[in-house]
C-alpha cells in the first residue's frame, strides 16, 4: 500500500510540474473577416450551381 501511495504522490508532483498556468496559454486565433462576407451555405450553393452548369455544357444539355 505504501508503494502505491508513493507512486501516486510522484505522479501528482509530475503532473503539477507539467501544468501550464492559465494566463500563459494564448487565446485561439480569431477568424479573419472576409472582404465579401456572406454565408458559407450561399457560397456552397452557388458553387454547386456552377458545377451543374459546367457539367451540362460539357454534356451538351443546354
Amino acid at each position: 500500500m505504501n508503494m502505491m501511495l508513493a507512486i501516486a504522490s510522484m505522479l501528482n508532483a509530475t503532473a503539477r510540474d507539467w501544468q501550464v498556468p492559465e494566463h500563459l496559454i494564448p487565446p485561439p486565433p480569431q477568424p479573419i473577416p472576409s472582404a465579401q462576407g456572406g454565408s458559407v451555405k450561399r457560397h456552397q450553393r452557388a458553387a454547386a450551381k456552377r458545377r451543374q452548369r459546367r457539367r451540362a455544357r460539357q454534356l451538351k444539355h443546354f
